[in-house]
C-alpha cells in the first residue's frame, strides 16, 4: 500500500512537474493572459506582477494536467479546477493588498471565465498571435495614460 502511495505521488510530481518547466507552450499562453489580466484590473506593482506571473504560471500547469488526465470527465474536471482556484486564492492572499485581494475576490468568476474562453479559442485555433497583439496595444495604451 506504501509503494502504490509513494508511485502514485510519484507520478503526479513528475506530471506536475514536467508541465511546470516552462516547456510547454500551452501553459505559458494561459499564464501570461491570466497575468496580463490581473496585473491590469488589480493594478499590481512590479514586485507584485513577478509574483502574480509565478504563482499563475505553476497553476496553469495543474490546470492543463488536471483537463488532460480527466478529459472526458467535466465533472472530475471541475472539482479539481475548485481545488486549484483555492490553491491560487491563498497565495494570492500573501501577495495583493487587502484592496486588491477584495477586487479580485469579487471578479475572480470573471478572471475564471476569461481564462476558460481564452483557453477554448487556444484549441479552437483562434489566431492566438492576434489577441496577444490587441493585448500588447491595450497595455501601451494603458501606460501611455
Amino acid at each position: 500500500m506504501k509503494k502504490l502511495m509513494a508511485l502514485s505521488l510519484l507520478f503526479f510530481g513528475l506530471m506536475f512537474g514536467s508541465h511546470a518547466t516552462g516547456k510547454n507552450p500551452l501553459v505559458e499562453k494561459r499564464a501570461s493572459n491570466l497575468s496580463n489580466r490581473m496585473i491590469r484590473g488589480l493594478r499590481l506593482n512590479n514586485y507584485q506582477s513577478t509574483k502574480i506571473r509565478e504563482i499563475n504560471s505553476e497553476l496553469a500547469a495543474k490546470m492543463l494536467a488536471v483537463e488532460e488526465a480527466y478529459a472526458g470527465n467535466q465533472q472530475m474536471i471541475d472539482q479539481k479546477m475548485k481545488e486549484i482556484y483555492a490553491e491560487r486564492d491563498h497565495a494570492l492572499e500573501r501577495v495583493l493588498s487587502t484592496a486588491q485581494y477584495n477586487s479580485y475576490y469579487g471578479n475572480r468568476k470573471v478572471y475564471n471565465q476569461e481564462d476558460k474562453e481564452f483557453m477554448a479559442s487556444l484549441r479552437n485555433g483562434t489566431d492566438t498571435e492576434q489577441q496577444a497583439e490587441s493585448v500588447a496595444s491595450v497595455d501601451k495604451t494603458e501606460s501611455n495614460t
